[in-house]
């Protein structure tokens, strides 16, 4: 597994960098948006290097820092939050300020991400609060038996629970459960 790289800037596309190394080999790591557009060809580099491997990928995810991939490691341990989301959330904004947020325990912080929901961030404000110390003040997230009904719904569709939590922050509470159930199938099946 490889801990860290060190090279130079070869290419640059979207969040996706070509690390060249001494030995001429490339590396694709992938790295926050915000460091990407801090980046220039030919630039010296280091990464701290998370590998992602599944049975059909093999990605690199690269920090500056060493507390930047600390955090992006209690992110990914989060239920529902995949090595992507975890990379969106840290390059939201600088890391002070997710730390500074998860101390604050400002929950807007994390529902102003693109792509996290209400109760996802209600979520990671509570896995991030128990592992920085700090005590969760939020109250606690309740489902309405039509929550509880569309999580069943799906769990016995074949979806997993945690697939059928990242759906229910996009689905619009005033709607029929009905509704709801067609709602978070089109979504599902939308990012397969």
């Amino acid at each position: 597994m490889i801990g860290k790289l060190y090279g130079t800037v070869d290419e640059i596309e979207g969040t996706s960098v070509l690390v060249k190394t001494a030995d001429g080999v490339c590396y694709n790591v992938l790295v926050s948006a915000s460091h990407a557009n801090n980046l220039t060809i030919e630039q010296s580099v280091v990464f701290y290097i998370y590998t992602h491997v599944r049975e059909d990928e093999l990605r690199l995810f690269g920090f500056i820092t060493k507390e930047e991939q600390k955090v992006f490691h209690m992110l990914i341990a989060i239920s529902g939050i995949g090595p992507k989301s975890g990379m969106t959330i840290l390059g939201y904004n600088k890391l002070e300020k997710l730390m500074t947020a998860v101390r604050a325990q400002d929950y807007q912080y994390f529902a102003g991400i693109p792509g996290i929901g209400k109760k996802t961030a209600q979520k990671i404000l509570l896995e991030l609060s128990a592992k920085f110390d700090v005590e969760f003040k939020l109250p606690k997230v309740t489902f309405t038996e039509d929550d509880k009904t569309l999580i069943e719904a799906l769990v016995s569709l074949g979806f997993t629970r945690p697939e059928a939590f990242t759906v229910m922050d996009k689905i619009s509470p005033d709607k029929s459960i009905e509704e709801k159930i067609t709602e978070a199938l089109h979504l599902l099946n939308n990012k397969k």
